[in-house]
């Protein structure tokens, strides 16, 4: 009996001895984020004062598979980074991303993708005047490896250049002195043969390419070249006429609600001119138009137009002055006696 228990040892050391233990990696999902900036300045987050919205629509092209990987999927920024509840796949694959922010992409009237999605977006945007929104575009790529080991890397975040599709129109008024502010009021600026509305089309050359290709020429911080942005169907009519501000602004001089400065901007379809722009205001009691025609009118996008504004009220002055008497000459007079 003892004689079987040492078999039945030495068996077990045996199988033991031979045993191999195998470690199996098992990939878990990560969420696909984006690290949004807006262009030039790749620091300042996309929700700066322009962008007053947290939220983009993005399509994505599987470029390894040959596949849309999904569609017109709201991402928001619920902290450093825009999520939206999708994953990365779970094999080697090279992804690019068309996104789209501030283009009321719920409303299927507003917004159609391309056909394979990621490669096209066309935006009509309708009069915005009144309700402004800066409407940006954007793409990016990001590349799921494999290592020898089987192991998975994942992208940590797809940067994502955002730039402005229309034109950015400022205007400041300043009252020249204490005098004019004491009785300045403006009440409207309206920008003359200018639109605020059209189509704008965004396509994305690479979007099929398993590396989105830069263009070398290219200046810093400028567009990858394989994606373009062309305004079409805005309205050229001379007299249409966009307003600016039409709330009355009055000047005030004294205490703590004392304002040196009228503000208005408006963002409107760039490739286009001003013919003009005219200013609405009161002062001593009278209303007046002024109107004011650029000496260079062309609009480019993305741009940003400062109109620095003085009025300066110049005081009625009267200068009275006598002349002196002018001698007329003697005239004799007789009267005749009885």
């Amino acid at each position: 009996m003892k004689k079987v228990l040492i078999i039945s040892a030495a068996a077990v050391l045996a199988l033991v001895s031979c045993a191999k233990v195998q470690d199996v990696y098992t990939p878990e999902a990560q969420e696909i984020a984006f690290q949004a900036v807006t262009t030039p300045n790749t620091k300042a987050a996309v929700d700066g004062a322009i962008f007053t919205s947290d939220n983009m629509k993005v399509t994505a092209y599987d470029a390894t598979a040959g596949a849309v990987y999904f569609d017109a999927t709201s991402f928001t920024k619920p902290s450093s980074t825009w999520t939206g509840g999708k994953y990365w796949p779970l094999t080697p694959a090279t992804i690019n991303f068309l996104a789209i922010a501030n283009a009321n992409a719920d409303n299927a009237t507003d917004v159609t993708w391309g056909s394979n999605k990621a490669d096209q977006v066309t935006i009509v945007m309708n009069d915005n005047s009144t309700a402004q929104r800066d409407l940006m575009f954007a793409c990016g790529t990001g590349t799921v490896t494999q290592t020898s080991g089987q192991a998975l890397s994942f992208p940590t975040n797809v940067p994502m250049t955002f730039y402005h599709a229309q034109s950015w129109i400022k205007f400041y008024v300043t009252a020249g002195n204490a005098a004019t502010a004491g009785g300045l009021t403006i009440n409207s600026i309206t920008l003359n043969d200018v639109s605020c509305d059209g189509t704008f089309t965004v396509t994305h050359a690479n979007w099929n390419k398993t590396k989105v290709q830069r263009d070398a020429a290219a200046p810093a911080g400028s567009l990858d070249g394989s994606v373009s942005g062309v305004w079409s169907a805005f309205s050229t009519n001379v007299d249409n006429i966009e307003v600016v501000k039409n709330a009355g602004w009055t000047f005030k001089v004294a205490g703590d609600d004392a304002e040196d400065y009228f503000y208005g901007s408006l963002m409107v379809v760039p490739n286009q001119g001003i013919a003009s722009f005219t200013i609405n205001y009161t002062l001593g009691g009278n209303t007046y138009n002024y109107t004011y025609t650029p000496t260079s009118s062309a609009l480019a996008q993305a741009t940003k137009y400062t109109y620095n504004i003085t009025i300066t009220l110049q005081e009625i002055v009267i200068a009275p002055t006598v002349n002196d008497w002018t001698e007329g000459g003697p005239t004799n007079i007789t009267i005749p006696t009885v």
